[in-house]
């Protein structure tokens, strides 16, 4: 369930002693970057735990009581770069001791600032601004939303590392991890293959040239009457005089975002159908939860059981390995252990997971997706 949306607080710094206001500070180094972070947080996302403005108070004063414990300089427009090692500290001892020092609960003062630092390091990633290596980046989400195994009960931090991880890597790079999956591939040159102009017929779409098409590239691991109805509300295909019309280049030498878009797509669409053919639900949970680490935390077999004990499923291990063997089969996953899978699927992967934790909120499971940190 969402949290309450929580007034921003107000805190001092680490120490009693005279100094610059961590309000002051923390906006010193963030510079101009202040406002495109407020725009970012008030057009990319939701209000589920803090208010945009709270949120950017709560990372201006965090990043205040950082600066001023480590003693390093405030520089103007600094704030683009930053270690694991600085925000465990920052999450471990530093805000702890903040919160003691002002009477505060400190396991909801660090829960509100995890997020403000969460949401700052994602915007750091998409906007371009990111100084350090992407998997650096990378690193800093992970600490920052508490490990993905500590943060396997918050979906909105395992979607967020995911985002993270999906942004991290250049559109031609995923572009080529997606297509070096069989069935992305076969779904790509089914969509070259629509773009000559292939008979529609009568509505329903349930059979005909145009599904004969779609089941020649794509077999029986996507259902083409699904894939078709996807790619017609999606806009992907239109019918024109009664022929399939394929709108703008969506090859990759002219628009690798559109094609790169339509390959994952795909691709959410097969793991989902994997998952979905599971034998049991703890089966659907294990697979998600490897297919899920194989882009943030690989797991082993050794793990998978660990994480199906936690849960009281631990009898279900070789149902979830048949999961785990059929995702292998699909190209998702790699053959040995442990599982991993190319950082281009990762787009793919949160489309996949965000999609399971709308059907749990719909369906009030209390499913759980743990992965491997």
């Amino acid at each position: 369930m969402p949290k309450k949306k929580k007034p921003a607080r107000r805190t001092t710094g680490t120490r009693p002693a005279p100094g610059p206001a961590p309000l002051r500070a923390g906006g010193r180094a963030l510079g101009d970057l202040q406002v495109a972070y407020r725009t970012f947080l008030e057009t990319e996302e939701d209000e589920a735990v803090l208010a945009p403005g709270d949120l950017e108070a709560r990372l201006m004063e965090s990043l205040g009581w950082l600066l001023l414990d480590s003693g390093e300089p405030i520089v103007q427009g600094s704030a683009t770069w930053f270690s694991p090692a600085q925000l465990r500290e920052l999450f471990t001892e530093v805000v702890p001791a903040v919160a003691e020092h002002n009477g505060l609960d400190p396991q909801e003062l660090v829960d509100e600032v995890r997020v403000a630092w969460t949401t700052y390091l994602m915007f750091l990633g998409e906007s371009g601004a990111w100084r350090g290596d992407p998997e650096e980046l990378a690193d800093c989400l992970d600490v920052a939303s508490g490990g993905i195994a500590g943060a396997a009960s918050d979906q909105h931090s395992v979607l967020d590392a995911l985002e993270a991880a999906a942004l991290a890597v250049p559109a031609e790079e995923e572009l080529r991890d997606l297509q070096a999956v069989p069935v992305v591939t076969g779904a790509l040159r089914a969509l070259d293959a629509l773009r000559a102009g292939v008979p529609v017929g009568e509505e329903p779409v349930v059979d005909g040239p145009v599904i004969d098409a779609l089941r020649a590239q794509v077999g029986e691991v996507l259902d083409p009457v699904a894939l078709w109805l996807d790619w017609s509300a999606a806009g992907v295909v239109e019918v024109v005089d009664g022929r399939t019309h394929v709108p703008g280049p969506v090859d990759a030498l002219h628009d690798v975002e559109a094609r790169r878009d339509v390959a994952a797509g795909a691709l959410a669409s097969a793991i989902t159908t994997v998952l979905a053919a599971s034998s049991t639900p703890a089966a659907v949970v294990g697979g998600l939860s490897v297919v899920t680490s194989s882009v943030l935390g690989p797991m082993t077999t050794q793990q998978l059981q660990a994480v199906l004990d936690t849960t009281g499923d631990g009898e279900e291990l070789p149902a979830a390995l048949e999961t785990v063997r059929a995702l292998v089969e699909l190209g998702v996953l790699s053959a040995v252990e442990p599982w991993t899978a190319r950082p281009g699927v990762a787009g793919a992967v949160s489309e996949v997971v965000s999609t399971f934790f709308a059907q749990d909120r719909d369906e009030e499971d209390g499913v759980d997706v743990p992965v491997h940190a």
